[in-house]
């Protein structure tokens, strides 16, 4: 498995090396090197999809390539493409090699893979994003997680959908249903969806949620055709979480007439340019502000204070999510109900509200809520 985790990853890597810059081009490997002239901290980050996507991805290597910048750092991504068969080969080769100082790497996708070269490999330092690793299970004292509390900012979402759907502003009908299309059906995913259902819930327990899977992240055409199918059921607003396939929910809104909330990235502003008819669909979107996390934790690592073997949630409370509060949301959203979820994200960072997570929860569990979805 070695040997064919170096010609894999050496394959991959050897695909295109960018210097300088934070956009890869032909679904390659991109480097930042600021000054390749002194003896730098190395930094490999594992990219499970691919960088350009406009979402989750391009937000990870942005804190990277911001803190690379400010700290005098080398640092290169490997994207996987979604390939699950490259997790551990490229893993293993960027830890056997004893290149990297550090290996960057996330998503629940990836948590295993990394899990099993951190327990293989333990002089090598890996800061691990989106997930939650194990660590009561086995000894990971050379890693410490961060990951944003996703579950807290799309409750946010889902109250103002809620309230949105009733409010009877330009784009919403009388019916109350919402919408979620998200990617792949997994702990991250059902966390926003439960999240959303919960915030609708509590706002009115009359809302129908609308959810559905796309199987992956970057079937924009499916990603539109399922946001579609929602409007046409009555859904007035969706909620798309699908990385790069959000884009095709997220035009679904334009055709349709109707309103969509966006992730990870302010998708309203990031359209504006090249699509500015949807984006002004685009109410909000649930912002994982992961980049600021991501940075911090490498800051920490090259100053010697990182806290090595620990899991770190950030949510609302932390500013590790927040609603996009921009231009569009200001004209599209009643001062009213800009006031309303004003007041809960207040209940949900002081703990007045409490938001149940998929993250630890049976299958049983997440299945109860999603039950309550149609009720």
């Amino acid at each position: 498995m070695k040997k064919f985790g170096k010609l894999a990853a050496l394959a991959l890597a050897a695909t295109i090396t960018l210097t300088g810059c934070a956009t890869p081009k032909d679904g390659g490997n991109s480097s930042t090197d600021t000054n390749s002239g002194k003896d730098k901290t190395k930094v490999a980050v594992v990219i499970n999809t691919n960088l350009g996507d406009k979402a989750f991805s391009d937000l990870v290597w942005s804190g990277v390539t911001r803190a690379a910048e400010d700290l005098d750092l080398e640092v290169k991504a490997f994207e996987l493409l979604g390939d699950a068969t490259r997790q551990e080969p490229t893993l293993t080769e960027l830890s056997e090699s004893g290149e990297w100082d550090l290996v960057v790497s996330g998503t629940f996708n990836l948590k295993e893979a990394t899990q099993d070269a951190a327990l293989e490999f333990p002089e090598q330092k890996f800061i691990v994003y989106d997930t939650e690793v194990d660590f009561a299970e086995d000894d990971y004292s050379n890693v410490v997680s961060v990951m944003s509390k996703q579950n807290e900012g799309s409750f946010l979402a889902g109250a103002l959908a809620a309230m949105l759907t009733s409010s009877g502003i330009e784009g919403t009908n009388e019916e109350k249903v919402i919408g979620f299309v998200g990617g792949g059906e997994n702990s991250a995913i059902n966390d926003f969806l439960v999240g959303y259902i919960e915030g609708a819930k509590y706002v009115d327990p009359e809302v129908k949620v609308l959810y559905s899977y796309i199987g992956d992240f970057t079937n924009t055409a499916k990603g539109k055709e399922l946001a579609l199918a929602q409007y046409q059921q009555g859904a007035d607003i969706v909620f798309a979480v699908a990385g790069s396939a959000s884009l095709g929910a997220l035009n679904a809104s334009k055709e349709a007439g109707r309103l969509a909330i966006g992730v990870d990235q302010d998708h309203a502003l990031n359209l504006e340019e090249t699509d500015p008819e949807t984006s002004k669909h685009i109410v909000t979107s649930v912002m994982k502000n992961l980049d600021v996390l991501i940075y911090d934790k490498i800051a920490e690592y090259v100053n010697g204070e990182i806290e090595w073997g620990k899991h770190i949630g950030a949510g609302l409370a932390e500013n590790g999510m927040s609603l996009a509060d921009n231009k569009y949301y200001r004209e599209i959203v009643p001062a009213e109900i800009i006031e309303k979820v004003e007041e809960i994200t207040e209940k949900v960072k002081s703990g007045e509200i409490e938001v149940p997570t998929a993250i630890g929860m049976s299958t049983e569990e997440v299945e109860a809520i999603k039950a309550k979805a149609s009720k």
